[in-house]
């Protein structure tokens, strides 16, 4: 989906290009995975000769909000908060994580 995100209309080839090398992936495998996500409605693809043209059917900030939901959710009971305790106590927060965090808790509240 990065890829299509990226750069928008894509082939299978081009998919692989993109990402094959990277995760040790075969064209075999990018096409098996763009079948599922036409399955699943996430791209829509379209002939172009021989070749099918694969393009995004949703945008990356709509699959992201609702992968974020998910995760609350099904990990932290559906409150963001915990998350944050998880992430802090954890120590996965850095210095700047805090700052942006904070500022975003303060344009929130106003």
């Amino acid at each position: 989906m990065e890829a299509l995100w990226n750069r928008g209309t894509l082939t299978a080839a081009e998919v692989c290009e993109e990402v094959c090398e990277k995760r040790s992936w075969s064209l075999a495998t990018v096409k098996t995975l763009l079948s599922r996500l036409v399955q699943k409605q996430a791209i829509e693809t379209r002939p172009d000769g021989r070749r099918f043209l694969y393009s995004p059917m949703i945008q990356r900030s709509d699959y992201v909000g609702g992968e974020s939901r998910r995760l609350v959710d099904r990990l932290f009971g559906g409150k963001a908060a915990s998350l944050v305790a998880h992430l802090a106590q954890s120590e996965a927060l850095s210095e700047d994580d805090l700052t942006e965090i904070e500022t975003l808790l303060k344009e929130l509240k106003q």
